[in-house]
């Protein structure tokens, strides 16, 4: 066991991590130190996102972290895990199961993986039957006609929504993705023998409700005739679920299906597997699917790659389809490449509409997500119209950035009501890719208060202040909040301090301070918890060093939180090196969905 503990030492594994090699050893026999070593190892892989460990990967960990103490070849590894009795093949029960490709996964994960991968390939197969005619009529009704010489891939996938059960719908920011959404709904709807039953829902209650707004701005550009047959109502995908705390699961599972006929769920690029699993198998097999992200955003925070593994089905459609559409839409689509069962349920919105032409915002994503390093050194360094890009050592020490603060939450101080100051806190926030350090959340967070301070506007010796902005960190489904929602301390009509947060209509709602879930403030959150979220400015500040964390992923994500204005602060050579990574996650799900049929492994449950 003092192998475990010198790994856990050398490799950062948490105690979880060295747990589960300590179980698998007395699973396996302990004369099998390769095993233990490879538990902890495809543990602590699911804790840094991936769902399986390859064993190229395992090799390479074990010759860094024992000194060569164990065998890492990978041939003999794969020999000497199947001959343990904790190490398994797809189909069997065993804790771990190595697959054919030398993917060592937890069991949970591959299971997960293979019901997930099974449920969207039946889901992709075949085309479903429309009135074409009718259909045809309200197309050319809900999209004007594209320039001469283009795609208009928003029509194209409302086309595709009437003939898939599943869409895969993915777009950049600006690209139209809940535009089009609107239409698709109002189409299906429209042409429907029976009244749909629809669902609207996202992973995180910020995500439902910029959803829910996006949604009625959206009716507003609909006829009023279409537009009624376009539900607002949104809701998360844990409590579209039914999840239940006291018993940790949810209401709706395979036995007791949702009543749907359509889901439509925003953000996908944050949903995980477990989530993803949960979610298809309460969804009748009848019920469409539309799942809406950007791929190149972050992926989950839990283990998973899964909005990007299903958005690599862009080699084209097949001929079958490229017909049904052609005949639906009048327009020609390009011939596809290899085959691919996933590709006909994919579509990639091109064009940004948020953006104005040589936007800085525009860009800077732009530079960023294609690693084009010349691109960002044609960017002005200095003040723009909409973007700022301040070279600074200390980030914190920047008075640019102390100015940008006070100018950002001053008035969130200056508010008359607790709306009001929800209403400013919403214009704008600091973002970051650490939790920790000067340059990370906690430090962030001091800064402003320091700024504030200075002002006058936080009372000397306080910590719960009004104007304090503040983000819960843990679901309460008794208080109805959520990780990520975010409210602001204000006091209410009696002179005592509250904690206020956004009502869906507009309006803010009051809950004790002293009941509140664990919170932090919430001046500067990270990039992760800022997902589903926009903001008109947004501060991006940049670690003084290097770390794994930041990524193009990360910075491409944070980048594109901003509607109006960018201000980066931090060295240029921080943001080159982020440009340069990307994040790796070792999964197989991306291979699962695109197996033929017939070809599925078995997931181990009859």
């Amino acid at each position: 066991m003092d192998l475990l503990e010198q790994l856990a030492a050398e490799l950062g594994l948490r105690p979880i991590d060295v747990q589960a090699g300590r179980l698998l050893a007395r699973l396996g026999g302990p004369d099998c130190p390769e095993l233990a070593a490879a538990a902890a190892l495809t543990s602590w892989a699911g804790g840094q996102g991936h769902t399986c460990l390859p064993l190229s990967q395992l090799s390479t960990q074990l010759r860094q972290g024992t000194g060569g103490r164990l065998d890492s070849d990978p041939a003999r590894l794969r020999r000497i895990l199947l001959a343990t009795g904790a190490v398994g093949r797809p189909g069997e029960r065993q804790p771990l199961i190595l697959d054919e490709a030398d993917r060592l996964a937890l069991l949970r994960f591959f299971r997960a993986e293979e019901r997930i991968a099974r449920a969207l390939r039946a889901r992709a197969a075949g085309l479903e039957d429309c009135p074409v005619e009718p259909a045809r009529t309200l197309l050319r009704r809900l999209f004007p006609p594209a320039p001469a010489g283009t795609i208009d891939w928003q029509q194209a996938a409302a086309a595709l929504a009437l003939v898939k059960r599943l869409v895969v719908l993915s777009g950049g920011p600006g690209t139209g993705k809940t535009h089009t959404v609107a239409r698709i709904l109002a189409l299906l709807a429209t042409t429907a023998t029976a009244p749909l039953r629809i669902g609207l829902a996202a992973p995180t209650g910020k995500a439902a409700l910029r959803l829910r707004q996006s949604i009625r701005r959206a009716r507003e550009t609909l006829d009023a005739e279409l537009a009624a047959a376009v539900p607002e109502e949104t809701r998360t995908l844990h409590r579209l679920l039914g999840f239940q705390p006291t018993r940790q699961r949810f209401r709706h599972d395979r036995n007791h299906p949702l009543g749907l006929d359509l889901l439509v769920v925003d953000e996908a690029s944050m949903l995980d597997v477990a989530l993803m699993t949960a979610l298809l198998e309460a969804l009748p097999p009848a019920c469409r699917l539309i799942l809406l992200g950007d791929r190149d955003q972050l992926a989950s925070v839990e283990a998973g790659n899964l909005f990007a593994d299903l958005c690599r089905g862009d080699a084209g459609w097949s001929a079958p389809l490229r017909r049904r559409l052609e005949q639906l839409t009048g327009q020609p689509f390009p011939a596809a490449g290899a085959p691919d069962p996933m590709a006909d349920a994919f579509v990639q919105l091109h064009t940004g509409y948020r953006f104005d032409r040589g936007s800085g915002i525009g860009e800077l994503a732009r530079a960023v997500n294609s690693g084009d390093e010349p691109l960002l050194d044609r960017l002005p360094a200095g003040d723009a119209a909409d973007l700022q890009l301040e070279e600074a050592d200390s980030p914190t020490g920047s008075s640019r950035l102390r100015q940008a603060i006070e100018a950002l939450f001053a008035p969130v101080f200056a508010a008359a009501s607790p709306r009001e100051a929800l209403q400013a806190l919403e214009q704008g926030r600091i973002l970051c890719a650490l939790r920790e350090g000067p340059g990370g959340v906690e430090g962030l967070n001091r800064l402003a208060e320091s700024v504030f301070r200075r002002r006058g506007a936080i009372p000397p010796g306080q910590d719960r202040y009004r104007g304090l902005p503040v983000m819960v960190l843990r679901n309460d489904y008794t208080l109805e909040l959520f990780n990520g929602d975010t409210g602001v301390l204000w006091p209410d009509g009696e002179g005592v301090l509250q904690a206020w947060f956004p009502q869906e209509e507009g309006g803010a709602r009051p809950v004790a301070p002293a009941r509140l879930p664990s919170w932090q403030a919430a001046y500067a959150i990270t990039v992760h918890k800022a997902q589903g979220s926009e903001f008109t400015e947004v501060l991006l500040v940049l670690p003084e060093e290097d770390t794994p964390v930041l990524c193009r992923e990360l910075l491409y994500t944070g980048i594109t939180r901003a509607r109006r204005t960018i201000r980066v602060y931090g060295r240029r050579a921080m943001l080159v090196q982020g440009m340069r990574r990307r994040v790796v996650r070792y999964s197989g799900l991306a291979e699962a969905l695109r197996r033929p049929d017939g070809a599925a492994a078995d997931d181990g449950e009859g």
